[in-house]
């Protein structure tokens, strides 16, 4: 008897992302980013920003040491953040990231505009 699984064809499992404010006071609000910053990911990060901002958080530090893995809709969710945070007249900064974030990262020239310190040796 032989027995079929039924398997995705997408070729690509994208693994929860998970936001979550950590601390908050009135000058910045710290957020921990867990997870995959790709595809459905890198829209729940933006949704998240954007009811931040909404709610008044004006200063946002994002930690990214738990995320596993950023593709470009990742950097274009920190790019757009970066945007709106801007226009309401604060700010989105990286306090963290994973090794692999960061090479992405400082590839993009972006490190440096989120505020993530440099892995370089001067």
């Amino acid at each position: 008897m032989r027995t079929s699984f039924a398997t995705a064809t997408t070729g690509y499992s994208c693994e929860m992302l998970e936001v979550t404010v950590t601390e908050s006071s009135p000058a910045s609000t710290l957020v921990a980013v867990s997870g995959e910053l790709a595809g459905p990911g890198s829209k729940r990060l933006l949704a998240k920003l954007d009811r931040l901002l909404d709610q008044g958080h004006r200063y946002v530090v994002l930690d990214l040491t738990a995320v596993t893995f950023c593709d470009s809709s990742g950097v274009s969710a920190l790019v757009r953040g970066h945007a709106r945070a801007s226009a309401a007249a604060g700010g989105l900064k990286l306090s963290a990231a994973s090794d692999q974030v960061t090479r992405v990262l400082e590839v993009t020239g972006l490190a440096r505009m989120l505020g993530l310190p440099s892995t370089v040796d001067s």
